[in-house]
Formats: structure tokens, sequence, C-alpha cells
């Protein structure tokens, strides 16, 4: 997962605007990963500190880190180890959907923000390439497992609805995607996208069986890769005075 390579350090440049963050920032990523949004972000900001549960994911991201002032801790969201109001701007980015207690984790970052320092949300735009391809396995599998955390597909104001408000426009990092219908079916065999890790094996096997022969009778050359554009958007929002 990621970005195409040579997109980082705009992604990193958005996100740096969005925020308002300079050399002297602070700020803290939930889900920090294995580093796709820190390392670039961390080139511009004093101190950069993520909390992950995955102890495999903070490794990769410590063999890539080279000088970037990143800080770990493997952690629960919902109890973060930092005083009140402390921090200049927290990240998160494709991760509240997988958060259970996700209300919980908006609550702490409501304590640890310093008044006036914002959340910079980001996620992504699906591209709707081989949109037949997807069809295809939702034929196969018509219901499927809700995220566990913020349903935020359904509910795309949910930060909102949680009394965060918006302090900027949405904005956007647009870039070009290649992929054959090959990616895909891996892909979802791999489990690539977070709305596939809590299917059986059982399930992806039947839905990659679909695909698959989606792919057969759709593509006469399945391993032809072709272009579609993809966006990564970005907002700030700030908390409600309750959790103050």
């Amino acid at each position: 997962r990621g970005f195409p390579p040579g997109e980082e350090a705009a992604v990193g440049a958005l996100i740096a605007r969005v925020g308002s963050l300079s050399a002297s920032s602070r700020v803290l990523e939930i889900g920090i990963g294995t580093g796709r949004i820190a390392l670039p972000v961390a080139q511009r900001v004093s101190a950069y500190y993520g909390i992950d549960l995955s102890r495999g994911m903070l490794e990769r991201l410590r063999a890539k880190q080279n000088g970037e002032p990143i800080y770990v801790v493997e952690g629960d969201a919902t109890r973060l180890p930092f005083h009140d109001n402390t921090l200049d701007a927290a990240v998160a980015v494709h991760v509240f959907h997988l958060i259970p207690g996700w209300r919980d984790v908006l609550r702490e970052l409501g304590r640890v923000l310093k008044p006036g320092a914002p959340l910079v949300h980001g996620w992504s735009k699906r591209d709707e390439g081989y949109r037949a391809l997807w069809d295809a396995w939702n034929a196969a599998l018509p219901s499927r497992p809700p995220d566990v955390g913020a349903q935020w597909r359904e509910t795309p104001t949910f930060l909102e609805d949680e009394g965060w408000q918006p302090v900027s426009e949405e904005q956007y990092h647009t870039y070009i995607v290649e992929r054959s219908p090959l990616d895909v079916l891996e892909g979802a065999r791999q489990r690539l996208w977070s709305s596939l890790w809590r299917l059986t094996d059982d399930e992806i096997e039947r839905g990659a069986a679909a695909m698959q022969a989606a792919v057969e009778a759709l593509y006469p050359q399945p391993e032809q890769a072709r272009q579609f554009e993809s966006a990564f958007i970005v907002r700030a929002y700030l908390p409600d005075i309750v959790f103050r």
C-alpha cells in the first residue's frame, strides 16, 4: 500500500500546509504504521511522534528511518502517553475505520492538542479502475463485515458529527496509478485493502475465483496495465470546547 514512487514529498507538503506545520512543530500521528505518511512529513517538523498497535509495522518504519525525528510507541491510541495541551498538531490517515474506540481517540486528541492545534485528517478518493472486477467480487460475496470503527464511507461527516469543526477546505493531491487486472486480482488475494482484512480464507477464495473469471472473460491481456487518476484528500479540524 502507499503512493506511487515520487509522490511522497507532495503528500508531506500538503499535510504540512493544511496543518500549518513548521520547523518547530511537535506532531502526533495515530496509526503511524510503516511510516508512509510520517517519513515525508517528519522532515518538516521538530518532532514527529507515532503510536501503533503493530510492532511489525513499527519495526518496518524504524528500518526505513534515515535521521528523521520520528519517535514511536507501541500502544493504544485510546490512551495517549502525553500530557494535556502539549502537541501542535495530530495526523490521522486511513485509520479511524479500523479503531473500535475511535470516539475515545477523539477525546484523547482533544486532550493532548494545544488550544487551536488541528487534527489533520487524510483519506483517499478510490479510483474507479476495473469496476467490473469488484462487481464480480461483490456478487460472490454480497455481504461484507462492516468496518470495526467509524463508518466513514456511509457517514463522511463523522468528525463533524462528533463536534470537530473543519477549519480548512478539502485539499487534494492527484496522482496517476498504473494497475493491471492481474494486479487487482493479486491484491485482493493478499488482502491489500483493509475492507478485506476480516474476511475468512474461504471468503477470500470465493471472491478471488469470481474475480478471476471476470478477468478471463473481459481482458484478453490481463497483464497489461492501465492508468487511473487517484487523489489524496486532507482537511484540518479543531475539537469542540467540550474536549478541553
